[in-house]
């Protein structure tokens, strides 16, 4: 079997590393989710006791859903717009202000 190798400026790294990479990235905020969703109700409720394992599948299923929402045909396109719009308008202010010296 052969690996993939994805250029980097330091040198090659498997594709294999990254992919972990990002599957830690991932967990993490599925992690820190979690984490947020149950201390924000236990800050409403107190005397409400989560069990340790809830974590983790509340976060993923909140990462799930965002990704659900955004991949949806209108509100994707939509956002997607949205960031495209906002990125040129930033760059043509940033070209005028380089115009006009002014930054």
């Amino acid at each position: 079997m052969t690996t993939l190798f994805v250029p980097e400026t330091t040198g090659l790294k498997p594709l294999n590393e990254i992919l972990h990479s990002v599957l830690t990235f991932i967990y993490f905020l599925a992690h820190q989710i979690g984490l947020g969703i149950i201390k924000a109700v236990q800050a409403i409720i107190p005397s409400l006791v989560f069990p340790s394992n809830i974590v983790d599948p509340l976060g993923f299923l909140v990462i799930l859903t965002l990704f659900m929402v955004l991949v949806s045909v209108e509100l994707g396109k939509k956002i997607a717009w949205i960031i495209i719009c906002a990125g040129w308008i930033l760059l043509l202010i940033r070209i005028l202000m380089i115009i006009f010296k002014i930054g």
